[in-house]
């Protein structure tokens, strides 16, 4: 999920998880501007709307990307001052994971991060995340999962009328029976196998059922393999 100060203590499969999670946030990023001001963020760095909705591990978020050509320390002390402006908050809490660096404050009963990298084309990135802990329900798969397939995060977001489901997840078992038994388990609910291909340690797989699609990049790890997941659906067939 995206850092809190609500984040426990992180294994190395869910910190990875977490980087993951910021490159498919910018990968869907469009290309309009939202506006500045939201979460008192300053005019001078432009936000970009993130879907209709999104859940992350079970707690409603409300996100908001940009890219910026400002020095990455200007635009931390633009916000941080922004945020520090109104005393009946809690104090803001500035945390340096490379090559994130993260503000975190809670305001009432929401809490909101801000964080920003170097970005890949020059500049700098970001996103800012509004977060409601106390709304959060426990995470439901849209597959079912075989057993040794461990969730580390799932992300539901819908926009333009399609549900989306992305899952990371880590299994204890090779890439080659970890991709049988998520395929075995697909075909007994009635989903078709359209591709499925090994190349060195890695396994591509994508299968699809009356309108719904799900795709799977299975990597090889030392002790077992990663697997991301994504499920796409019209909203009105969220049945499952």
């Amino acid at each position: 999920m995206l850092l809190t100060q609500h984040t426990r203590r992180a294994t190395p499969a869910t910190r990875a998880g977490r980087w993951i999670l910021a490159s498919v946030i910018f990968c869907a990023m469009p290309a309009w501007a939202f506006g500045a001001n939201w979460q008192d963020i300053p005019d001078t760095i432009a936000l970009q709307h993130m879907g209709d909705s999104m859940v992350v591990n079970g707690i409603p978020m409300s996100v908001r990307a940009f890219n910026t050509n400002l020095p990455s320390e200007q635009v931390v002390q633009l916000v941080q001052n922004a945020w520090e402006r109104n005393k009946d908050r809690t104090s803001v809490i500035r945390t340096s994971m490379p090559p994130w660096t993260i503000l975190n404050q809670t305001v009432g009963k929401e809490h909101r991060s801000f964080q920003i990298r170097p970005g890949k084309k020059g500049g700098f990135e970001g996103f800012v995340a509004l977060t409601s802990p106390e709304l959060a329900r426990e995470p439901r798969p849209a597959i079912r999962l075989p057993s040794g397939l461990t969730p580390v995060q799932i992300v539901d977001s819908v926009d333009n009328g399609r549900s989306s489901q992305q899952i990371i997840a880590v299994s204890t078992r090779s890439i080659e029976a970890t991709s049988a038994a998520l395929e075995a388990n697909l075909k007994a609910a009635g989903w078709q196998r359209h591709v499925m291909k090994k190349d060195g340690n890695t396994v591509v797989f994508a299968a699809n059922r009356n309108g719904r699609e799900f795709d799977a990049i299975l990597t090889a790890e030392a002790r077992g393999a990663m697997v991301m997941m994504n499920t796409v659906e019209p909203v009105e067939k969220q049945d499952r």
